[in-house]
């Protein structure tokens, strides 16, 4: 059996810490932990002890990128993998997915990370598209993702340039959202997400990220429309009589696993 590429821990606060895990490669990407990344976040959708995820690399890297290897192949006409899922597919996963950006990000590593829904980086961490130093285009929907977070004129530099840009930076354009010290970006990461799962409603949580990811695509009247519909729904939902309930008896709330709902 091959080693696992990424590892599944669950602490006791609600939260699971996904691991990216080939040291030996500095977790560059690969078919096999693309798969298995995948994997783990469906498992961690379904896992009721799970209400925040987060990712983060084995040693002081991230994911620099796509193997060598592995490019070399694709270069030579060799097919990356088969029924691939879209690298948005961390978008469609219902709970919060909070990255602890440990080191070096770059290409498809920063692709995937534009799909977490907030970012911590280690200061220094060096970021870079890195496509087109390769001959290709912004991969999936890295370009709309960094328009949105750096604005058109920031997210072209990114991506026609490929240089480095550090945590520091990438802070400044909105492509992180907080710079955490050196040893420390992970627990960072969990202090943010325990938070999460000690005082936010898993169903409102999902909802939230819903809104998101789908509402900048719509009309500002479709968003409204659509929040309407969900705000019936959130109503009819256990979490919304415990959140009341909570707070007129002024105690933190004990709000169940998250259930699915259409969203």
């Amino acid at each position: 059996m091959a080693e696992p590429t990424v590892l599944y821990e669950v602490d006791d606060q609600g939260a699971v810490v996904l691991t990216l895990h080939r040291p030996d490669r500095r977790n560059m990407w690969t078919a096999q932990l693309e798969h298995e990344f995948y994997e783990a976040l469906d498992r961690a959708a379904a896992d009721d002890r799970v209400r925040v995820i987060v990712v983060t690399g084995a040693g002081d890297s991230f994911v620099p990128g796509l193997d060598p290897e592995v490019l070399a192949g694709v270069a030579g006409g060799q097919a990356y993998t088969s029924n691939r899922r879209p690298q948005t597919y961390a978008t469609t996963i219902p709970k919060p997915i909070i990255g602890a950006i440990n080191g070096a990000c770059a290409g498809i590593g920063l692709a995937q990370a534009l799909n977490f829904d907030y970012r911590f980086a280690v200061a220094g961490a060096k970021f870079s598209t890195a496509f087109a130093k390769r001959g290709l285009p912004a991969e999936d929907a890295s370009a709309w993702m960094l328009i949105r977070l750096a604005g058109p004129a920031h997210a072209f530099d990114l991506l026609a340039s490929a240089r480095v840009f550090l945590a520091e930076e990438a802070l400044t354009l909105g492509v992180i959202q907080r710079v955490s010290s050196p040893g420390q970006v992970l627990s960072d990461a969990l202090e943010y997400a325990h938070q999460l799962a000690a005082t936010v409603s898993p169903v409102a949580m999902a909802m939230v990220k819903s809104q998101i990811w789908r509402d900048c695509e719509q009309s500002m009247d479709a968003a409204r429309v659509r929040a309407q519909h969900l705000l019936t729904l959130a109503k009819a939902q256990p979490d919304f009589v415990e959140g009341v309930a909570s707070l007129r008896e002024r105690r933190a709330p004990a709000f169940s696993p998250y259930s699915s709902l259409y969203l």
